[in-house]
């Protein structure tokens, strides 16, 4: 929604789930999808009151209906609408005309279904804006607010727990899919809204709003898109800044997926390399199934968050424990073997048939000789070597907590306040009404889906995955630099800005000379090799000897951006005479493979010196900006695709922590006991380009540096071969 401020559009949402009263349009006693929604709203202890509309009927199971908003007697909150969509126009003047507070159209047939949909969206949209009534989707499934009794969705759910996962779905049936097993497990749910096709209000909208709700801990997403990318952007800083977890699926990884998200709401998906590294970025954690998406928003549900990310898991069960030595470190998590002195003490206390180790097999033998549990909990919690004690649970179901487990958990929790304590069982799926180690009484027993914060996860994989995720998250907080917000990068220009475009636009053509690239490079600190032009033989000698043997030579014409391809570089020319004869063959060659080009000389450049070799290159994603991607160059881009992703605004310790994450980080950092490349220098020429990307970022269609060569003794790196591409107007 075009609002002035995030607290209007705030407060607009909070219209949407908190109405004094609920209209639906579109009821019927033959039912449909809105009549389920009334009765729901019936059934679930909604407060406010309830009306239906539609002008064939006085009733609909039980409530009053009328035949328009302005014919009920009293100020209508929330109206729900469920109609053709060729029908909806007269209803919003309906809307208008009543004075409602906010509007859902569950009714699809907008951007959804073609061109005549468009339109019809385009217009909904500029009625809500004329009119400044908030609407939300069309084309969705509903909304809900546990804290009220607001259930606004067509299917009946089980009684609610009101807690702080809260929910931004555009698909409403996949909402569903999370809710059930969240609600079966007893974990509380906030707010949950489906979108739809975002025509006024959008997922960037809705963060912004639950960031701001005291209720909400965790806010998970189901996105197609990102219609507001900047406002995306900034939502999710202000979840960050705020410490509130975003758990997030974001389909479009495939073709099949973005053409499948095309034809569900009319949605363009954007680039999937762009868009990881955006969320990386932003610190929100993308998930691709629905399992991980409830595990990782249970966890990251929490009110505690691990210090580090050192992990400890103890069970009865033998072969989970195995189970979970073999899954650990796929799934993230780290599990440090036991400090000699804790494994003396628990040699002391564990039976013999038992395993002393990380992970740690009680038996069930403590079950029945409580101190051996207590002693254990208490000996990992206490010993400073753990930020996490994982205790390992049979099946999914709650926990009793004055079983001998519960009391045990409680007593190590209290000796231990800053670490955190999960509960994973080794399965997931059904969760069972009888209590995990119930104590001997059942009447008394005290049933618990979470404990000191933490909910029971459930189900190993997924559980271990949820529990790396909630350690990451606690990593980013801590690490989270406010001053290199993604954000910042927006009309951000450098000192050099006005010398780099005006060097750029004398560029005749589409397409930089490789010379006129590197004078860019050169301009912006990046390390170039020594070069000059040369019209004639004579002239390429005297270069040559000027620069000093050996050199290479390149052909320089704008046309032609593979110069090898067609007979134009010969490298390691070792003397004058090898100098005038290699000028002739280059312009003998690139003449008889391109009679077209126009060739304005052939360079004479140093050799660089030998080394690794790096590409440096940068694309433009027309949703989210500029997208730097470092990684082995030369001859192994293709071969290894071994490339990290950076996005502005980053520093020189960023890129050293991304450059170490390749898959060749031990190669440049000089593996083997050879000499390390001056990765150091490497890191500042990063920087120094994302600057030079930054200030051109309207101004350029496509930059790579390849290679940049980093000297084998440390001395220094040298960019060696560039391309750089000026934007057209079809890329604006």
């Amino acid at each position: 929604m075009t609002m002035n401020s995030n607290l209007q559009v705030a407060d607009a949402i909070d219209r949407l789930f908190r109405p004094e009263s609920v209209a639906i349009v579109g009821a019927s006693p033959k039912g449909s999808y809105v009549t389920n929604i009334l009765n729901n709203l019936k059934t679930s202890g909604f407060s406010g009151k309830l009306a239906a509309v539609n002008p064939r009927y006085e009733q609909v199971d039980g409530i009053a209906c009328f035949p328009s908003l302005t014919a009920i007697p009293h100020p209508v909150g929330v109206v729900v609408v469920g109609i053709p969509s060729d029908a909806v126009p007269p209803v919003l003047d309906d809307c208008e005309a009543a004075g409602v507070g906010a509007i859902q159209i569950i009714s699809s047939g907008f951007a959804d279904q073609g061109a005549e949909g468009i339109v019809r969206q385009r217009r909904l949209v500029e009625w809500a804006k004329r009119t400044r009534i908030p609407v939300a989707e069309p084309n969705c499934y509903g909304l809900l607010n546990a804290d009220n009794g607001l259930i606004a969705l067509p299917d009946q759910l089980p009684a609610l727990k009101a807690g702080g996962i809260s929910a931004v779905v555009q698909s409403g049936a996949l909402a569903m899919s999370m809710l059930m097993p969240l609600i079966a497990r007893g974990i509380g749910i906030g707010r949950v809204v489906t979108t739809g096709n975002e025509a006024c209000v959008d997922v960037a909208d809705f963060i912004h709003y639950l960031v701001g709700d005291e209720e909400t801990r965790v806010i998970a997403c189901y996105c197609e898109q990102f219609k507001r990318p900047r406002e995306f952007i900034k939502a999710c800083e202000h979840a960050a800044e705020n410490g509130k977890p975003i758990v997030m699926i974001k389909v479009g990884r495939s073709e099949g997926a973005r053409q499948a998200a095309l034809a569900h709401t009319g949605s363009l998906v954007g680039s999937d390399v762009a868009i990881d590294a955006v969320l990386k970025k932003l610190g929100v954690i993308r998930v691709d199934a629905i399992d991980d998406l409830i595990e990782t928003a249970a966890a990251l549900s929490s009110n505690r968050r691990p210090r580090g990310r050192r992990v400890a898991y103890m069970s009865f069960c033998g072969g989970a424990n195995s189970m979970v030595s073999d899954l650990a470190e796929t799934c993230g998590v780290e599990l440090p073997p036991l400090p000699n002195a804790v494994k003396t003490q628990l040699d002391a206390v564990i039976p013999e048939f038992g395993s002393v180790g990380n992970s740690l097999d009680l038996t069930t033998q403590s079950y029945y000789q409580t101190h051996i549990l207590d002693e254990s909990l208490v000996a990992l919690a206490t010993s400073g070597a753990y930020d996490v004690v994982v205790w390992g649970s049979s099946w999914p179901a709650p926990i009793d907590m004055r079983s001998a487990v519960g009391q045990a958990l409680t007593r190590a929790a209290d000796s231990a306040q800053e670490v955190v304590f999960p509960m994973l069982t080794t399965a997931g799926g059904h969760v069972h009404a009888t209590p995990l180690y119930a104590g001997s009484d059942r009447q008394s027993a005290v049933l618990k889906s979470e404990f000191e914060g933490m909910p029971l996860l459930h189900g190993m994989g997924a559980g271990l995955k949820a529990l790396s995720r909630l350690i990451g998250y606690a990593e980013f907080l801590r690490t989270r630099k406010p001053s290199n917000r993604l954000s910042g990068q927006w009309g951000q220009r450098s000192a050099r800005y006005a010398e780099a475009v005006t060097k750029l636009r004398a560029v005749e053509g589409g397409t930089l000379t490789e010379r006129e690239g590197k004078s860019l490079l050169a301009l912006y600190g990046i390390p170039v090799t020594r070069e000059a032009l040369a019209t004639r033989p004579e002239e390429a000698t005297r270069i040559a000897e000027d620069l000093g043997f050996p050199v290479a030579m390149k052909v320089e014409a704008a046309e032609i951006v593979h110069k090898t391809d067609v007979g134009g570089v010969v490298l390691k020319i070792a003397s004058a005479d090898e100098a005038a004869a290699a000028f002739g063959r280059i312009v003998t060659c690139v003449r008889t493979h391109r009679p077209e080009a126009g060739i304005a000389g052939v360079l004479v450049q140093e050799m660089a010196k030998t080394g690794i070799e790096v590409m440096l290159g940068a694309t433009f994603d027309p949703q989210f900006g500029l997208v730097i991607a470092v990684g082995l160059g030369g001859i192994w881009v293709e071969a290894l695709k071994d490339i990290c992703v950076l996005l502005p605004t980053f520093d020189a310790a960023d890129v050293q922590e991304a450059i170490g994450q390749l898959r060749a980080a031990s190669v440049l950092r000089g593996a083997r006991g050879g000499a390390k490349p001056d990765l150091r220098g490497l890191a500042e020429a990063v920087v120094n380009f994302g600057t030079l990307c930054g200030d051109l970022a309207d101004e350029i269609g496509e930059i790579d540096i390849n290679p940049i060569t980093l000297a084998a003794d440390g001395s220094g790196l040298t960019a060696v071969d560039c391309l750089i591409t000026k934007r057209t107007s079809n890329e604006v």
